[in-house]
């Protein structure tokens, strides 16, 4: 009796525990405008991308692991800029690199106009039900490679 007792009052709280560890609703679109300097990966890109392509049912979310770029390297900086392409071997950002020739960047390739194949490789896909990044966005990630990438 006990235990069935102590069930009920499990399963009665799930959704008060689960609302209190979940994010909540996604944020608003007009959060993720990149300013257009001092950009920082942890303030500006990474919360953008985790949206934009992560967030809970993205193609790169927690729960998709058959993607080559998995949730854990979206939102990781370092793993994020050393993540090579399947297709090219090339590294998303490498600053020696690509610090001095942003537009140069697979990432911001992707995100622009789909790398190595255009319009087919763009990020988030044409046919996904998901939006674009906006110029701001694109523009943002090219200025914060051109800044070094900065945490």
């Amino acid at each position: 009796m006990k235990k069935a007792i102590l069930l009920c009052i499990l399963f009665a709280s799930a959704p008060l525990f689960w609302s209190a560890c979940s994010k909540g609703t996604p944020p608003d679109e007009t959060q993720f405008v990149i300013p257009d300097s001092n950009i920082s990966f942890y303030k500006d890109i990474e919360p953008m991308l985790e949206y934009k392509c992560g967030f809970e049912t993205g193609c790169h979310s927690s729960l998709d692991t058959e993607n080559h770029l998995l949730y854990g390297e979206l939102i990781n900086k370092v793993a994020l800029m050393n993540h090579r392409l399947s297709s090219t071997g090339e590294r998303l950002v490498n600053l020696s690199i690509h610090q001095k020739d942003p537009q140069s960047a697979p990432l911001y390739l992707i995100v622009k106009e789909g790398y190595p194949r255009s319009p087919e490789d763009r990020m988030p896909p044409y046919l996904s039900n998901r939006a674009p990044l906006t110029d701001n966005q694109i523009e943002g990630i090219k200025n914060w490679i051109a800044e070094g990438a900065k945490d």
